[in-house]
């Protein structure tokens, strides 16, 4: 059997996600700190985001069935994956931008995003914030390119 702590510890991003208010938004933030203390050394790179991804697909479809509840709103390994393709390959000059478009493309769930959340389990979790992460990455280069 998994450790059942450890799951929850992970999946709910250090506890983040169990904030009673915009468990969502309180897990970007986190991930947000995170995703700027590693930029003072690295780059945010795709094997970074691959890991991510890859361990969040596990780790959330575990907590899914512990918690009992698709998609549960403690589960927010999704938005660090996603805020992390947000930030892909930007500087520390970024976070706040990518975390503004970021959530605004996670809560709204604009098509194709919306369309994402048919999958079942952990990937169904996962793909949703990482669409909503490359549209904030994209929107922010393309600002960029006409800056």
């Amino acid at each position: 059997m998994h450790n059942k702590n450890l799951i929850k510890f992970l999946a709910s991003g250090f506890y983040s996600g169990l904030s009673p208010i915009a468990p969502g938004t309180a897990g970007t933030v986190v991930a947000a700190v995170l995703a700027g203390v590693w930029l003072q050394k690295y780059t945010i790179n795709l094997p970074l985001i691959l890991v991510l991804t890859l361990v969040g697909i596990v780790i959330s479809h575990w907590a899914e069935e512990l918690y009992g509840e698709k998609d549960c709103q403690k589960i927010v390994i999704d938005e660090w994956a996603g805020y992390f393709v947000a930030m892909f390959g930007l500087g520390i000059n970024m976070l706040i931008p990518a975390f503004i478009l970021f959530r605004i493309f996670d809560i709204t769930k604009p098509s194709p995003i919306r369309n994402l959340q048919e999958f079942h389990g952990g990937i169904g979790i996962m793909l949703d914030d990482i669409l909503a992460g490359i549209m904030a990455n994209l929107l922010i280069r393309l600002i960029l390119a006409f800056v």
